[in-house]
């Protein structure tokens, strides 16, 4: 299965297109790339910078957000429906045909979406 992500980066400002960090005294790495990369101290020179993650080319992170939305909502709204199944089925509610076959006719759409060979 071949997926087709479209991403769109742009020039790191934070390294200038290098990525390595040099924005902080004297040409030495920041403090936030000192803590992105975990290194303990003050005075490093040359780590990979914290924004692009070393690739001098970063993506805007609202770009990120927004296609990670709808995956999160389509997994959290199949684990409601199947709770909501679990729930009905347990307590022997007089509805439980109906949200069954509400939430099994959800859930199927919200699969047939995600694993579909002609995604875009």
């Amino acid at each position: 299965m071949e997926y087709n992500n479209k991403t769109n980066l742009y020039p790191c400002a934070h390294c200038n297109q290098t990525g390595t960090c040099s924005s902080g005294k004297n040409g030495q790495s920041c403090m936030v790339c000192v803590s992105q990369n975990e290194i303990k101290g003050k005075e490093h020179i040359g780590l990979l910078c914290g924004s692009c993650n070393g690739l001098g080319l970063a993506e805007p992170k609202t770009e990120r957000i927004n296609k990670r939305v709808r995956p999160v909502m389509a997994l959290g709204l199949m684990l409601f429906l199947i709770f909501l199944i679990i729930l009905f089925g347990i307590s022997k509610n007089p509805h439980f045909p109906e949200v069954l076959t509400f939430s099994a006719t959800l859930l199927g759409c919200i699969v047939t979406y995600y694993y579909s060979a002609n995604r875009v």
